[in-house]
């Protein structure tokens, strides 16, 4: 997920990563794998910078476990920005990464076993990825459902990894939402929707982790909680850089 905010603080001292692959999914989204050449200590669910000069405010989701070797990046093309930042990691061997960071790491949430509801749009899946992989690689049996939405299938562009999560792993449920004939309110109605589903019984005990625009996040914050959806249940990184204005 391209997270885009300020920078509040100075740089702290960088890491270098080499290049290590670069590949074109569906959906025009490129998967990025870089090589830290020492140690770079990060939780699941946490983002990364990249320090290139000429370029500001790269931040993007993590989307690999800490237990990886690579730091795996899902970065949405089309745009003058990403599309200049692409080209230069195909022609460039190595990058600087700051300090990872961010507040949407579970152990920001109280310890449960409770389903957890892993929501995403786009390439807020590369969230998703890097918890899911996470609690696989601990071996955990928490509930995890995994809800993906996107106008139209090409976006969803792994899709297939999602399922087969569900196929190997029996606490692992993926539903995906494509909502390419519905208005902008009525998409995130459809995911809900989705939500309340599978969650009529036990909505209060869950958990969530919210990968999305504000406008999403936001929407779906307010319809799952007034449905009962505990307000303190949720981490979502737009609580951080996109906070509502307090009444």
């Amino acid at each position: 997920m391209d997270i885009y905010h300020s920078r509040e603080e100075p740089d702290l001292a960088t890491t270098s990563a080499t290049v290590h692959d670069i590949q074109q999914l569906s959906g025009n989204v490129w998967r990025v794998h870089l090589k830290p050449l020492s140690k770079y200590p990060f939780k699941a669910g946490q983002y990364t910078e990249l320090v290139i000069e000429g370029f500001s405010y790269l931040y993007f989701t993590i989307a690999s476990s800490p237990k990886q070797p690579c730091i795996e990046l899902h970065i949405q093309g089309g745009s003058e920005t990403s599309d200049n930042l692409i080209a230069y990691l195909q022609r460039e061997d190595t990058v600087e990464l700051n300090p990872a960071s961010g507040n949407c790491s579970l152990d920001k949430l109280a310890e449960s076993n409770s389903p957890l509801l892993l929501i995403a749009s786009g390439t807020g899946f590369a969230q998703v990825k890097a918890i899911v992989e996470d609690l696989i690689h601990q071996r955990s049996k928490r509930p995890t459902y995994i809800y993906w939405t996107s106008y139209n299938l090409s976006h969803l562009y792994m899709l297939k990894k999602a399922e087969q999560w569900a196929e190997d792993f029996t606490n692992i449920h993926t539903t995906a939402l494509i909502s390419e004939q519905s208005h902008w309110d009525d998409k995130h109605k459809l995911l809900v929707h989705g939500i309340f589903a599978d969650h009529e019984d036990d909505l209060a005990q869950c958990q969530a982790v919210t990968c999305g625009s504000p406008e999403m996040v936001y929407a779906v914050y307010d319809m799952l909680t007034a449905k009962g959806f505990k307000a303190d249940h949720m981490i979502s990184d737009v609580f951080d850089f996109a906070p509502r204005e307090s009444k």
